[in-house]
């Protein structure tokens, strides 16, 4: 079983056909600290005396054991599930930040007991897509035994550890309702009520706590010994709805505090007769994930093995909705019948190959560039310095936020209450 949540059907952000079927798993908040793990056929028995390299994803693309096999790389999957939202990060007192603590119990089992499944506890790598790229992040601050991290769109620039204050601020209202609804606390609250509280605030999850652990992050050197991080073309989907929904006067009186000169980059003075709808949404993807990455990348790569990519191949079954927050999934996953789109399915391929390279310890493209895959199922390295990355992921932009502040501030106004799966 899974822990509760409210099901939210991820086709519609994937833009998947209704033929796939949308899973619906049993939900047990006092049983949901499980694992899946997915081998190749007679493991032990594979390469090294069955020292296999390990992936632990959250959450797993079981199939890419099924790549590594036919690559003649094999590997091992393991996916935790773990505590979320109030179940997790909304505790009073105790504990803070349950789901990372879950997660770390999983990664010290996969270190005990996978060399019984042929895997090699000393060759981990830990990956993580969105929130799982930011609780990723988060690990590699805080001592986890592995070898190797993925972080694909998140990070914890996208959702920093907050303080306790600011938690509470939420969990009051949310206590009102559920106490409305239900007569009980928080602590004492069924999950149904839980969840229909969270329902009403329109809250999908929660956010980090602040802990010494976590301190000064920003300062801090990922504790891995290579890296991979990357993003997709058009991150800020997840706000477009919102977004959508504000008259352009009220988008305009957002962004009011950038900075002349990103204004202009980004088309946001309010003398533009274009609407500011979609320069918003390129200034949240450039800030919370295209920045980001580049940061991150930048940083790492004078000391480790370090990895940079971007998605742009469009959603095969959507192709007007662009490369979306979420299509790498459909590439990586590698679990739909791409065949009409042999461009996508070029990418598919490419991506599924690369991620195994990696996890096995070999190089998956020059580390001193950024591997583009797609559009047009093209997959090439490009010149972090050259005309086209910068064309493709506004590197003047990026520059210029590294000059002035306000950007989080603007960018936090815009994003606050907005996002959503269901775009």
């Amino acid at each position: 079983p899974i822990c509760p949540q409210n099901h939210v059907d991820i086709r519609r952000l994937l833009r998947i056909p209704d033929k796939y079927e949308d899973e619906i798993e049993k939900e047990d908040e006092l049983n949901c600290a499980n694992l899946v793990i997915t081998l190749p056929t007679e493991a032990s028995k594979i390469k090294d005396g069955g020292k296999l390299p390990v992936m632990i994803w959250i959450h797993a693309p079981s199939l890419l054991v099924a790549t590594s096999v036919k690559l003649g790389k094999p590997m091992i999957v393991v996916s935790p599930n773990y505590r979320l939202n109030i179940f997790a990060f909304g505790a009073r007192t105790g504990e803070k930040n349950l789901a990372l603590q879950d997660q770390r119990c999983a990664i010290d089992w996969v270190v005990e007991h996978i060399a019984g499944f042929g895997g090699d506890k000393d060759n981990i790598t830990l990956a993580g897509s969105s929130a799982g790229g930011v609780y990723v992040h988060a690990h590699t601050f805080l001592g986890a035994p592995i070898k190797r991290a993925i972080l694909m769109s998140g990070s914890l620039y996208l959702s920093p550890p907050q303080p306790t204050e600011r938690n509470e601020a939420f969990l009051a209202p949310l206590e009102k309702l559920v106490h409305e609804d239900s007569g009980a606390s928080l602590e004492e609250a069924p999950a149904e009520s839980l969840l229909k509280g969270l329902k009403s605030l329109n809250v999908n999850s929660m956010w980090l706590r602040e802990t010494p652990e976590l301190k000064d992050w920003r300062d801090r050197m990922e504790d891995v010994q290579a890296l991979m991080v990357g993003d997709v073309e058009y991150e800020s989907i997840l706000w477009h709805n919102g977004l959508a929904a504000l008259p352009p006067a009220d988008v305009h009186a957002l962004t009011s505090g950038l900075h002349p000169s990103l204004a202009e980059e980004y088309v946001l003075h309010p003398s533009s007769t274009a609407p500011p709808h979609l320069s918003a949404l390129s200034l949240i993807s450039t800030h919370l994930f295209h920045h980001p990455t580049y940061r991150i990348a930048a940083r790492s790569r004078p000391k480790k093995p370090t990895y940079q990519y971007l998605i742009d191949e469009p959603n095969p079954f959507s192709p007007t909705s662009r490369a979306h927050h979420g299509v790498d999934l459909i590439y990586l996953f590698g679990g739909y019948d791409l065949s009409e789109w042999p461009e996508a399915e070029a990418v598919g391929k490419e991506m599924r190959a690369a991620w195994v390279k990696f996890v096995g310890g070999a190089e998956p493209w020059d580390s001193e560039g950024c591997m583009a895959f797609g559009p047009g199922g093209r997959c090439a390295v490009l010149d972090l310095k050259g005309k086209e990355w910068k064309e493709r992921r506004k590197g003047r932009a990026m520059e210029l936020m590294g000059e002035h502040e306000g950007v989080p501030g603007v960018v936090g106004g815009l994003v606050k209450g907005r996002i959503s799966l269901d775009n």
